[in-house]
């Protein structure tokens, strides 16, 4: 059964990072430029993230192992972390 923390796990990163892909891309396609509009957009995307990754985590954590499905988030949010480090040019 551990199969499906993992995959439980995974889906709410990959659910975190989209979201995050989401609010930059609207933020380049605006183009804004003003540092409050900045700033309000990106408290705006961390409050929305963390009520969503963490009633998903919550829900998860009952069904399911909540090691497993702490240890899986947070493996692939490092992973995409370091994976867009490495995409970054110096």
């Amino acid at each position: 059964m551990r199969f499906m923390e993992y995959v439980a796990g995974i889906l709410i990163a990959v659910i975190n990072q989209s979201l995050l892909y989401w609010r930059m891309q609207q933020l380049e396609r605006k183009n804004i430029m003003d540092p409050k509009q900045i700033v309000n957009l990106a408290r705006l995307s961390l409050i929305e993230r963390l009520m969503l990754i963490g009633i998903l985590l919550a829900i998860a954590m009952q069904k399911l192992d909540p090691l497993s499905v702490i240890v899986s988030f947070f493996i692939i949010n490092l992973s995409f972390s370091f994976y867009q480090q490495c995409q970054q040019k110096p």
